[in-house]
């Protein structure tokens, strides 16, 4: 089984996900972070990554390019493997994203 973070859940593309995630065998989504903590699927969800204590294999993230910076340091602490999908990134953090993948996988 593979655990996953759902980070940006209740987002257009994050809600598409975890619709998909729930009719796929052996991928689950553990958590789920996004600023709207409402619960519309059976996982907990969080206003920050910081908050979440549950144990995941990786993140999927469909957020706002304003939380790329905090997610690519959490998933370089943790070793943390991540989807990257937010757009509109600057080459700054393209740039980090780059370093970042040294670090840690980040497709």
């Amino acid at each position: 089984m593979i655990n996953l973070i759902m980070h940006g859940c209740n987002g257009a593309m994050g809600r598409v996900i975890s619709a998909m995630a729930q009719e796929m065998d052996g991928i689950r989504i553990a958590a789920g972070v996004d600023l709207n903590t409402e619960k519309n699927y059976d996982y907990p969800v969080y206003a920050s990554l910081g908050e979440c204590t549950e144990a995941a294999d990786a993140v999927v993230d469909f957020a706002s390019a304003k939380a790329v910076d905090h997610l690519l340091d959490y998933c370089v602490a943790h070793k943390m493997p991540l989807v990257l999908c937010t757009t509109g990134l600057s080459a700054e953090q393209i740039e980090k994203v780059k370093e970042s993948s040294k670090q840690t996988a980040i497709l």
